[in-house]
């Protein structure tokens, strides 16, 4: 992958009641911050949400890193994405004319779908159990399908694995869906791959070394110190022990070969967080790096906070007033849950994020 950066460190933005975000990330893109980019992104399709109206300008290539970085310098978009597609024409305005030469594997895990973090506001917890899920998948699609694939912190509430391979990129959209309903764990019938003993029959026992999801049962077993499966109660049992071990993707993401990626250490307009590579999911943390900004902000509760993100607690009543940390006040003011009345963030080029 390609970096741009530049020479200027930080900036600073004295915050009133009249502070928009889009002024905090248009100081931000200002100072230029080093950005990825995949090796082909002439190829690619990039597309950015701005600030004003929800719609999207689509449809853009770029020549190289530095028009990139001097759009988002422009722009200081609220979004950024590039495709997962490779096109002839990435600049055409339809499918037809863009020429599609195939597309990295995608796959979507959010944390508000995982048990017990159904539509909570993002939180520490949630998002170290999203980094789990996708540390779990990055190894079965080693070790289930030869491909190894990068897992990259989406900036809001989850994380994207992205796979390329040579016979991977062709797959039509049926191919991309069996993969990631395979991942997930649907349709899998325990009934054939633990089949019960029967007269003069008794089924091998599964090992970890055992391919595809009997190995894995199998692994989950060996976690809870050999646990034999007759303990278990039978196939209920067992499918709770598959939906703990299953990788909660969203399938529609996966099949859909055009499909968007965040443009790695650019911010997610949904929470003010920057979208990373992170090398070990599973040992993922949030800090303050994951955000440019820095300082304290006076705030005015918008609804009832009570959450820990990017390390701070914050508990605050609707209508209640508090300064906090600027990393984590721009976060939830993006989320809509508190208004920024005061202060001054330090908004820095390098936050210090390195792929863990």
């Amino acid at each position: 992958m390609y970096r741009r950066g530049s020479s200027r460190r930080s900036a600073l933005v004295r915050v009133t009641s009249r502070t928009r975000l889009k002024d905090l990330y248009q100081a931000y893109y200002s100072l230029r911050p080093s950005i990825l980019l995949p090796q082909d992104f002439g190829r690619r399709e990039f597309a950015f949400q701005l600030w004003e109206g929800d719609a999207y300008v689509r449809h853009l290539s770029f020549e190289s890193v530095e028009d990139v970085a001097g759009y988002l310098a422009e722009k200081a978009p609220r979004q950024a994405y590039y495709s997962v597609a490779v096109y002839q024409l990435p600049e055409a305005p339809s499918m037809e004319e863009k020429g599609w030469l195939g597309s990295d594997l995608m796959f979507d895990i959010d944390a508000d779908h995982l048990p017990g973090c159904e539509g909570a506001t993002v939180s520490d917890e949630c998002l170290e159990k999203a980094g789990r899920e996708a540390g779990r998948l990055l190894r079965m699609l080693e070790r289930d399908l030869g491909v190894k694939g990068e897992a990259f912190f989406t900036g809001h509430r989850g994380f994207h694995v992205i796979a390329s391979c040579g016979w991977c990129s062709s797959l039509g959209a049926r191919e991309r869906r069996l993969i990631a309903n395979y991942v997930a764990g649907r349709g899998v019938d325990l009934s054939r791959l633990f089949p019960r003993p029967r007269r003069g029959f008794d089924a091998a026992a599964p090992s970890p070394e055992d391919p595809g999801w009997r190995g894995w049962l199998a692994r989950a077993l060996r976690s809870r110190g050999g646990e034999p499966l007759r303990s278990l109660g039978g196939l209920e049992a067992l499918e709770r022990l598959l939906e703990e071990v299953a990788v909660h993707v969203d399938a529609q993401v996966t099949q859909d070969v055009s499909r968007l990626e965040r443009i790695p250490f650019t911010l997610n307009g949904k929470a003010s967080m920057l979208a990373v590579p992170v090398e070990n999911p599973e040992g993922f943390k949030p800090t303050a790096s994951l955000s440019p900004f820095h300082g304290e902000v006076t705030v005015k509760a918008l609804a009832d906070v009570d959450t820990r993100l990017m390390g701070a607690r914050v508990a605050l009543r609707r209508g209640e007033e508090a300064d906090i940390p600027a990393h984590v006040g721009v976060a939830l003011a993006s989320m809509g849950l508190l208004a920024l009345v005061g202060g001054e963030v330090v908004v820095r080029k390098s936050t210090g994020w390195g792929s863990i």
